[in-house]
C-alpha cells in the first residue's frame, strides 16, 4: 500500500478537524452562511416571453416605477410605463448587487444592457434600473429624451426590483 504524499496528508489534515481544533468546521459553516446570504441578495434574469401582448401588461405611473413598494408592485408583475429614454449606461447602476448577480448567473447576467429613463422631459425622476437584453438593443433605436412606452417585467434585485424590458415602443407626441 502506498503512503499518501505530503500534499495529500496536509490537505486531509486541513479538512479534518483535529482533536481540540474546530476551526475548519467553523470556517466551513461560516462560508456556507455567507454564500447563502449572497445567493439570497442576488437578482434573477427571467426569460423573455415568446410574444408581446400589450393587454397582458398593466399600465403604471412613472412614480410607481420609482417606488414599487408604495405602488403595490412585486417581482413578476408585467407592467408598461410611459417614460423618456435617456441613454444606455456604461456604469453599473448597483455595482455590489450586480457583481453578486454575476457570480450567481455568470452566463445570463452579462447579457443585460442597462439604460436610464426620466419621468418627464424636464429631467425629473431618474431611473437607471431598466435592463434590456443586449441582442435586442439594435431593435429599438431610440434617442435621448424620446418618449417611449416601456413594456417589461419587474424582477428581483436583492431587496429591490429592476425592470427587465421586453419591448420599447415610441410614443407619438401631439
Amino acid at each position: 500500500m502506498m503512503k499518501p504524499t505530503l500534499f495529500y496528508q496536509n490537505l486531509v489534515d486541513l479538512i479534518r478537524p483535529a482533536r481540540g481544533r474546530r476551526g475548519a468546521g467553523v470556517l466551513l459553516a461560516g462560508a456556507a452562511l455567507v454564500w447563502g446570504l449572497l445567493a439570497w441578495g442576488c437578482g434573477r434574469v427571467l426569460p423573455l416571453p415568446a410574444s408581446i401582448e400589450p393587454q397582458d401588461y398593466r399600465e403604471i405611473t412613472y412614480d410607481q416605477l420609482l417606488h414599487p413598494d408604495t405602488g403595490g408592485l412585486k417581482a413578476g408583475d408585467k407592467v408598461k410605463v410611459p417614460a423618456y429614454f435617456w441613454q444606455y449606461v456604461d456604469y453599473d447602476p448597483d455595482m455590489v448587487r450586480d457583481y453578486l448577480n454575476l457570480m450567481r448567473h455568470p452566463l445570463s447576467w452579462p447579457k443585460l444592457k442597462w439604460f436610464a429613463l426620466y419621468g418627464s422631459p424636464e429631467l425629473k425622476g431618474y431611473y437607471d434600473r431598466a435592463a434590456l437584453d443586449k441582442d435586442r438593443e439594435k431593435l429599438y433605436p431610440v434617442h435621448r429624451l424620446e418618449p417611449v412606452m416601456v413594456y417589461g417585467q419587474l424582477s428581483p434585485l436583492g431587496p429591490g426590483l429592476y425592470l427587465h424590458v421586453h419591448h420599447l415602443e415610441k410614443i407619438a407626441e401631439d
